[in-house]
């Protein structure tokens, strides 16, 4: 895979930026009074060949003020854990897990085609910054840390004698390396969901052993949310590829004691953890089996300690055992997503803005989430689910965005989608590829895949499903070698600039669709830059309109929240930014077992 260019466009903006000191997590109150809403800027111009399909816009002028950034001191102390009241954790115990797709190596840097990668190699490792609750993160490897340069230096105070699995002590050589890796420096390789963090780097410096400095281009509350994800994880210096082909690179609180290819890891605690007196359980057990149903199965009759079902035939059942006690339910808000439908618009037919309104319109999305979810779903645009910071309102969505229409208004989108195909110059249609990742039967792309391949046909547009393995699907998807699939991209910190940098800017880090448009690079500069809630999401929101319904980039779906069923016993467990990709999560150091 080629490096992606550090120098964009837009980057000149960014060294630009005045704001004032960043004020990260330690200190946000809700603001007093009610912020501008940023001046509407012009858009780009369309495709020459394009339609224009007229609509008005899906967003709102913000009403209320957000958290307004506020003077903070710039010295983060680490202190030491304290004892929570009430029942403290006790030791041991097996953790088992059923998954459905095997881990093939120990790269989480690079494994991002599927979340379940992580459930085995999150467990290996540490990252500069964990994020175990909410939008909480914090530097647990670090005993100090500060601001300097008006918060775009971030300098840390490792602590001394973290031990990596090999015995060797983890020192700030490690980190800038592995920050590095993470960025494409090494070996041209940018991780597909941690790299967006290369946009922010201008330097990075270790004046000492146990002292990493970050200079960025701007001060960001976004760079500690993507350091805080598994595929940020810190690797010794000098790891390549190949070596973690082979064996783990980390200091987590797990060690690997088995592998059997295509079927299971077997993990113990790693007894020189740094944290004393964890992890808590003797080991963990992973298995993986692909059939949904037998994943199930094993929840049912306790084989597993928890599950994330979407499948709605077993709902009734799960809330019936809720209702009686027996299990809990812990719902994530937003779950893995979000869902739609991926258009390679550097190709013919998708070059052509005709084209990709002709899917969008083609979408009957109440259709598509009924098959995926039956009635338990939830309505997003620009990857923000219902309920979510930056989320659009379903009342501005329904039958008023394109290809959102319902009843006689989706018939009459379907017709128009259908001209709109004749007149790119497909007069009786067109035979093309329909991409999707495998195993397909029993999969959750399985009924996105077959109604986006119907709905296209009625339109004229005929493909031919071509299911390939998951680590193909990634490769492809980065080198734009396929033209339309319905996909779904697991977001990692449910924030804005995630969204804007790691998929729309001009060669963002999983910019699969091709798309670039110099007006959005300019103005997610200037909502990175932007401290202000409020204000950020107005910048959000002008990116949206156009890339949703000006350059109509690619089709957005209905998604579904995620349900994740646990049985009592397990304690510790916390909701993070996102169950997938949460370094807390995976650790898995602070669950324990009542009984």
């Amino acid at each position: 895979m080629k490096s992606l260019s550090l120098h964009r466009p837009w980057q000149s903006l960014m060294a630009a930026s005045l704001i004032p000191l960043l004020a990260f997590f330690l200190a946000c109150g809700p603001g007093e009074e009610p912020t501008p809403t940023p001046a509407p800027t012009k858009a780009p111009a369309e495709t020459p060949t394009a339609t224009a399909i007229a609509g008005p816009a899906a967003t709102a002028t913000p009403t209320r003020p957000g958290p307004v950034a506020i003077p903070t001191p710039t010295s983060v102390v680490v202190a030491a854990p304290t004892a929570l009241p009430g029942e403290q954790p006790k030791k041991g115990g097996m953790l088992n897990f059923v998954v459905g797709t095997f881990t093939p190596n120990f790269d989480p840097q690079l494994l991002s085609v599927t979340p379940e990668y992580y459930t085995a190699t999150g467990k290996l490792y540490l990252n500069l910054f964990v994020n175990y609750d909410g939008q909480n993160v914090e530097c647990e490897i670090c005993s100090e840390w500060h601001l300097e340069d008006s918060g775009k230096s971030m300098v840390f105070t490792l602590k001394p004698g973290i031990k990596f699995h090999n015995g060797q002590e983890l020192t700030s050589a490690d980190v800038a390396y592995s920050l590095k890796m993470v960025m494409g420096e090494i070996d041209g390789v940018v991780s597909p969901r941690a790299g967006v963090f290369k946009e922010y780097v201008k330097s990075i410096e270790t004046p000492s052993k146990y002292v990493l400095r970050l200079n960025l281009i701007h001060p960001s509350v976004f760079v500690p949310k993507i350091l805080a994800v598994s595929s940020a994880s810190i690797y010794r210096a000098g790891t390549t590829r190949e070596d973690l082909k082979k064996a783990d690179s980390g200091a987590g609180p797990f060690i690997v004691k088995q592998i059997v290819s295509g079927s299971s890891w077997d993990l113990v605690r790693y007894p020189d953890y740094f944290k004393a007196g964890q992890p808590y359980l003797d080991g963990i057990n992973i298995t993986y089996v692909a059939d949904p149903n037998t994943r199930v199965a094993a929840f049912f009759t306790h084989k597993v300690e928890w599950i994330s079902n979407k499948q709605e035939q077993y709902r009734p059942q799960l809330l019936k055992s809720k209702d009686a006690g027996t299990i809990r339910l812990v719902p994530e808000l937003g779950g893995c997503g979000p869902h739609f439908a991926n258009m390679n618009v550097t190709k013919p037919p998708f070059n052509d803005i005709r084209m990709r309104k002709a899917v969008n319109l083609a979408i009957d999305r109440t259709k598509i989430a009924t098959a995926m979810y039956g009635a338990d779903w939830s309505e997003q645009l620009l990857y923000f689910d219902q309920g979510m910071e930056y989320a659009t309102p379903k009342e501005q969505i329904w039958n008023i965005v394109p290809g959102w229409g319902t009843g006689a208004k989706k018939q009459q989108e379907i017709e128009q989608a259908k001209q709109l195909v004749k007149d790119a110059g497909y007069p009786t249609g067109l035979d093309i590829d329909q991409m999707a990742r495998g195993p397909f039967t029993g999969s959750g792309y399985t009924n996105g895949h077959e109604v986006l391949q119907q709905e296209l046909k009625d339109i004229g547009i005929r493909t031919t499903l071509s299911v390939v393995d998951p680590t193909v699907h990634a490769d492809r998807m980065a080198r734009l070698d396929y033209l339309i699939q319905w996909y779904i991209f697991c977001m990692t910190t449910r924030d804005a600039d995630e969204v804007v940098g790691q998929y729309w800017v001009t060669g963002g880090a999983r910019n699969t669709t091709g798309y670039s448009n110099l007006e959005v690079d300019k103005l997610y500069v200037q909502m990175s830059s932007e401290l202000d809630l409020a204000k950020r999401k107005a910048f959000f929101l002008q990116i949206q309109d156009i890339i949703v319904l000006k350059d109509v980039a690619y089709a957005p779906t209905p998604q579904q929240d995620a349900d994740i069923w646990i049985w009592p016993r397990v304690q510790g467990f916390m909701i993070p930014m996102t169950t997938h990709s949460s370094s807390g999560f995976h650790r898995a150091d602070r669950i324990w077992f009542k009984d």
